[in-house]
């Protein structure tokens, strides 16, 4: 069987590092070129020791990204974005087609793109880092590429961090900053998403041309407090109960977009399957699975 070399794009990054390690564990099927801005950073030296030829591109400059392409079969794509940065939906826009170009260019027989809904679009509200990606998409079916697209929901992962950390409400009680009413809410780890995407690779003429909307679990705030309440009792969590207005006014960059991400949330289902999710993963984590497997990772206050 030929070895498919597979360029990932964002590889020291959440869905960029999980796809390199699912790829890196086939290593009889894929050989994984794995791009970053430093190739001497901690994240992208771990790559290179477990197999990866890790190489530097910059996603400004075209012939950096012509190269990092250069022989690739497949390429996986996720654009960043740098909430910091007052044009961060046009520079990341820019940046997703720089590299949809060079795929073009190179000839690449299969690109998987990391997408989000284009919230403005449907609904008439700015989420600058969902339109990006969205516009990205768009470019990319217009100039032809061979696509896949995948929708991936908020990360358990983010309840590591102060993203979606517990906040300490009093003695022995937590509460989730949520958003989400009594409306479920679709969620996946991260490290799932890799062998999705290998999946995906492996299996293109049934995936190819199609958007998927991934997710590991359906859980309203409430059933997601109960999990982390029988794992850490005599902890107990709760729903805090607020609104997208709470995220939107938090101060903070992106917080904007943030609160209208949730917002979106709420006004529009977000369909995602868990059933396709489980097929193209048959290991696929429930919350309450990833919890049980990571309790030695949550440190509360």
């Amino acid at each position: 069987m030929m070895v498919a070399t597979v360029t990932v794009f964002g590889a020291t990054g959440n869905q960029g590092g999980a796809v390199c390690r699912a790829l890196l564990r086939h290593a009889d099927q894929f050989m994984v070129r794995a791009v970053t801005r430093n190739k001497n950073s901690d994240k992208a030296k771990q790559l290179a020791l477990k197999g990866a030829q890790v190489v530097e591109s910059d996603c400004n400059d075209t012939r950096s990204l012509t190269e990092a392409l250069r022989g690739s079969n497949a390429c996986f794509v996720v654009t960043a974005t740098d909430f910091s940065d007052s044009q961060c939906q046009q520079k990341e826009t820019n940046q997703g087609k720089n590299i949809a170009d060079a795929c073009q260019k190179m000839g690449v027989e299969h690109v998987v793109f990391s997408t989000q809904l284009n919230v403005m679009k449907v609904c008439g509200i700015l989420a600058r880092h969902m339109v990006a990606k969205a516009d990205t998409e768009e470019y990319m079916k217009d100039i032809g590429l061979p696509l896949t697209c995948v929708i991936v929901p908020y990360y358990y992962e983010n309840f590591l961090t102060n993203t979606g950390k517990p906040q300490k409400e009093s003695n022995n009680t937590y509460t989730l900053a949520i958003p989400m009413g009594t409306l479920s809410f679709d969620m996946v780890s991260v490290d799932d998403v890799g062998e999705i995407v290998v999946n995906i690779f492996l299996q293109k003429s049934q995936y190819l041309n199609k958007t998927l909307s991934l997710c590991g679990d359906k859980l309203t705030i409430r059933e997601i407090a109960n999990v982390f309440t029988k794992h850490f009792w005599p902890k107990q969590f709760k729903d805090k109960q607020i609104l997208a207005e709470y995220v939107r006014n938090a101060g903070s960059p992106g917080s904007k977009d943030l609160g209208n991400m949730f917002d979106f949330y709420t006004r529009v289902d977000q369909r995602s399957s868990l059933a396709l999710t489980q097929q193209l993963n048959p290991h696929l984590q429930s919350l309450e699975q990833w919890v049980s497997r990571n309790t030695d990772n949550f440190h509360f206050n």
